[in-house]
């Protein structure tokens, strides 16, 4: 049916076109605000850090992982790995920890029970606190784009055994308080996903041009 209507392949054209401008859009500025937010936090250690100074720093930065992209995917992605897995276990760690020595019934925020409750209790105000969650997921369209490189198994595997779970007890209480390096350099490998999916996106373009 779709087929056959003029209208609505105009109607589909026009959505692609849209989405694509919007992951490349991202893909520019994501990287530069993600960054910019990380070195911003080096004020906490020391205050007296200049605005010039973070500024610097994060083109520094941005400059370097640009420059990177063409030594290919698969030699960044190498690279870039193990930094992932030393931020998961840190945040597993750091949410363990804060179970063990606080309180664990901070667990309870997992239940769909208690959510309900909270948005039954407090109303239109408990709705409108929901646009809080929009960074939990934004930059799904790039964890989708990079996951073409990846065979079902290890999609299954490294979520459901590793990411998943490190996730989840990062959310607890205190675990965002990790270290100022790992978060920078955790950042770093955030944003070049959404290089490499703004980059895998134009490269299908090229070849389908």
């Amino acid at each position: 049916m779709i087929e056959n209507s003029q209208v609505a392949r105009v109607f589909l054209k026009i959505l692609g076109v849209l989405g694509v401008a919007m992951v490349m859009s991202d893909g520019v500025l994501t990287p530069a605000q993600s960054i910019l937010g990380a070195i911003q936090g080096l004020r906490v250690a020391q205050p007296n850090i200049s605005s010039a100074t973070i500024v610097g720093v994060s083109c520094a930065i941005i400059v370097v992982l640009f420059a990177a992209q063409p030594f290919g995917t698969s030699k960044i992605a190498t690279s870039f790995a193990p930094i992932v897995m030393i931020w998961l276990l840190f945040n597993a760690c750091c949410g363990i920890y804060n179970l063990a020595k606080f309180d664990h019934s901070v667990l309870k925020a997992f239940s769909p029970f208690f959510a309900g409750s909270f948005l039954v209790r407090n109303g239109t105000d408990g709705w409108r606190t929901l646009s809080g969650l929009l960074l939990a997921f934004t930059g799904v369209e790039a964890v989708f784009a990079d996951l073409g490189a990846f065979s079902k198994r290890a999609i299954q595997l490294s979520w459901l055994c590793l990411a998943f779970p490190c996730l989840l007890l990062a959310l607890i209480p205190g675990t965002f308080y990790f270290s100022l390096v790992i978060a920078v350099m955790a950042t770093i490998v955030a944003s070049q996903a959404m290089i490499t999916g703004a980059f895998q996106l134009l490269s299908q373009i090229m070849k389908m041009s």
